[in-house]
């Protein structure tokens, strides 16, 4: 292709869809008008306007997270940007590729307080890999090249895009196959034979090690990888709070989850009594961990692999810190294990395989309850049997989250999707949205509690507008579950503004508060109430037979007595698990 006349916008618009961008989801403004009109014009990307920009931001997270792609949103100058920074504040925490584009006022205007001016680079610093702002249209080719280099190499990231409306405008000439061509190999650090082999030797002298799987292998598009290890080592594997999903919970060689909130009592208990701890690309972050005694004491060995070496040593001390591609790191143990001929660790004998399925349905947290209103646990499990196994579940921050992750089991990768640092609110409709978008063919479910909903309660319409066949499965308790819970345990029951019910003469049940299927049904979304637990499959059912967006509310029980279990000395060894066996056992 040779150089062609475009405007700056034209030519980001069509770098975009040469780099593989099919959607962007936003809300145009005067100030970014002229990268939309390019993006309609010139290009078959997709745009979804979205009720609250920071949908929008929520999904190009989701986007990313479920198919490894860089999602991409774009709003205008002022108010439009200012609504993006929880979006990339919580891309930012769990390292996601995303571009979000925000129009600016003229170069001229910058920095004299006009009309939908704000400082929105400065502003997304804190909370983005890089902010840039287009100050010499004539140099857009290398700032649209820059900023996609910057999104998806090394340790990925966040990166905002701050376009000055006349710079939009400037026209220039570019070859956009040159330009392309030019990126850069995405030279990782790569372990060492070195570290492979001292990586040997630790698991040689190991009688319990665990692989402790997080949130970087999915990043990696490394879970084949990490399976093939386990299978190779034959010693368990337990998944952090962003590592969820990254390998099958149905696997023999799967002992749970750690956390001292996102865990199961077996993987809580795998990770307590390991003598050796092979970090798999997780940061020990501190719903993770919790107290960090438990990973120093009785001898516990760490191995922390990570891209970034400033993860390393930084939560828990290490015995060995490796700074590696993950996937590079596993394939490397893997083949050097495998030419020993011999298991170095003392979990299996050449020839046997661990499983460790019986071990983990004994200490599995009971869900079969037949009360009234319906027990949380027993709605997460109506809905786990009801949907396949590649289904998507987005989660919203509360206890919701909590209860899905010591319930929910997954079995694909990308397909358990929430934000692990920033523990948004109102961010899992919009993550819903663009996996269902991105993968047609698959269920595609945002569990919320009815506060979350509150705050993505608008975008509802934009799953309408755009027929957007999402399930939005809403355990409604009429409480903020999660911080009343802690006000009870941690403020002697000293509860203030956590209680969300209020009397509605205009809904059928006075005392619910929000009536949230008929708000659904204003947005033009289906919706139905649900009270008993035998209830559930078949309103999945219909939801699903609809092909169209659905909205379940299902009562359950908001009664203290029955709340979710947490550490209770905020360590992993702190939990009761009171309807289980003595923990110490």
């Amino acid at each position: 292709m040779a150089k062609q006349k475009m405007t700056a916008a034209e030519l980001i618009a069509l770098y975009l869809e040469k780099r593989g961008v099919k959607h962007v989801y936003g809300v145009p403004g005067a100030a970014i008008l002229p990268f939309y009109d390019a993006v309609k014009e010139l290009t078959k990307i997709e745009s979804y306007i979205v009720r609250h920009e920071q949908t929008g931001a929520f999904m190009a997270d989701g986007y990313s997270r479920a198919t490894g792609e860089v999602g991409v949103c774009a709003a205008t100058s002022g108010p439009g940007g200012t609504n993006f920074l929880t979006g990339l504040y919580g891309a930012w925490m769990d390292s996601i590729p995303m571009i979000a584009i925000t129009g600016q006022q003229k170069n001229s205007l910058i920095g004299t307080m006009q009309f939908q001016e704000a400082p929105i680079v400065e502003m997304a610093k804190p909370v983005t890999k890089a902010a840039y702002r287009l100050t010499d249209g004539s140099k857009a080719a290398e700032f649209i090249h820059e900023a996609w280099v910057t999104a998806t190499t090394g340790r990925k990231g966040p990166v905002l895009l701050d376009l000055p409306v006349d710079q939009q405008k400037v026209e220039i000439e570019v070859d956009l196959d040159v330009l392309i061509g030019s990126t850069p190999v995405d030279n990782l650090p790569q372990a060492s034979d070195a570290d492979i082999e001292k990586t040997l030797e630790l698991l040689k002298d190991a009688k319990r090690p665990v692989l402790l799987s997080g949130g970087g292998v999915n990043i990696a598009n490394a879970t084949i990888e990490l399976k093939a290890l386990a299978e190779e080592l034959q010693i368990p594997v337990v998944t952090s709070g962003m590592g969820m999903d990254t390998f099958p919970n149905d696997h023999p060689l799967f002992a749970g989850r750690m956390g001292t909130m996102l865990d199961t009592p077996f993987g809580n208990k795998t990770i307590v009594e390991a003598d050796l701890v092979i970090n798999l690309a997780g940061r020990f972050a501190d719903r993770s961990t919790g107290n960090v005694s438990v990973f120093t004491q009785n001898g516990k060995k760490i191995i922390h692999v990570n891209l970034d070496n400033k993860e390393i040593g930084k939560v828990v001390p290490t015995i060995l810190g490796i700074v590696s591609d993950v996937k590079t790191f596993m394939v490397k143990l893997a083949e050097a294990h495998k030419a020993l001929g011999a298991h170095v660790a003392a979990t299996a004998e050449v020839g046997t395989r661990v499983n460790l399925t019986e071990e983990r349905k004994k200490w599995a947290r009971k869900t079969d309850y037949t009360t009234l209103p319906i027990r949380q646990e027993r709605a997460l499990r109506e809905l786990r049997e009801f949907l396949d196994r590649d289904a998507f579940v987005s989660h919203d921050c509360g206890i919701s989250q909590i209860w899905s992750s010591q319930l929910f089991e997954t079995y694909v990768p990308r397909t358990y999707l929430l934000t692990g640092g920033a523990g948004t609110m109102g961010w899992g409709l919009g993550a819903a949205m663009a996996a269902k978008l991105a993968f047609p063919e698959r269920q595609s479910v945002n569990i919320l509690g009815d506060g979350s909903l509150g705050m993505s309660l608008q975008d509802i319409a934009t799953a309408a507008k755009h027929d957007i066949p999402v399930i939005i499965f809403c355990m409604n308790n009429s409480l903020m579950g999660l911080i009343r819970q802690q006000q009870n345990w941690f403020y002697n029951e000293r509860q203030i503004s956590t209680d969300l019910i209020y009397k509605n003469e205009l809904c059928d049940n006075e005392e619910r508060g929000i009536d949230f299927v008929k708000t659904a049904e204003g947005m033009g979304v289906r919706g139905e109430l649900v009270t008993h637990y035998d209830d559930i499959k078949p309103a999945l059912q219909r939801a699903v037979d609809s092909g169209k967006p659905y909205l379940i509310e299902v009562i359950v029980d908001p009664d203290p007595k029955n709340a979710c279990e947490f550490s209770n000395n905020g360590a992993l060894n702190g939990f009761k698990y009171s309807e289980k066996i003595d923990y110490s056992k």
